[in-house]
């Protein structure tokens, strides 16, 4: 693991840590430092761990933010896919193994953005109640 993994892998500990003692500005600041570093690593994150930013700044109030977040991911998707499944490494592994692996990328990571943003609208409605 490079210095960089290890120290993403600290941020987003970090972040979860202030989130769950509500020092959101905290974890908001470790994610964007956490996002920098994945848009640069050779490592694949899960979307998950992408839509942690959108939902955090959410449950901090910064409703516009979050959605503005959440377009990046959607915005961001095809680059993701391609680094992800290794597309365009000659490289590695077969160019059959690496399509599919991105087909499902493009496929299932759409789903999953879509259903984050909309639990994170009933909780902005919720709030606004």
């Amino acid at each position: 693991m490079s210095t960089d993994d290890e120290k993403l892998s600290a941020l987003l500990r970090k972040a979860t840590a202030f989130k769950d003692s509500k020092q959101w500005p905290e974890a908001i600041a470790a994610l964007y430092e956490a996002k920098k570093l994945m848009l640069v690593s050779p490592v694949s994150y899960p979307i998950e761990t992408w839509c942690k930013l959108p939902l955090y700044l959410q449950q901090a109030d910064l409703f516009a933010e979050s959605m503005a977040e959440f377009q990046f991911l959607r915005d961001d998707l095809e680059r993701r896919a391609r680094h992800d499944s290794m597309l365009d490494d000659p490289d590695v592994g077969s160019l059959r193994s690496k399509r599919q692996c991105y087909e499902g990328i493009l496929s299932g990571d759409p789903e999953m953005i879509e259903e984050k943003q909309a639990l994170a609208t009933q909780r902005e409605a919720k709030r606004n109640r």
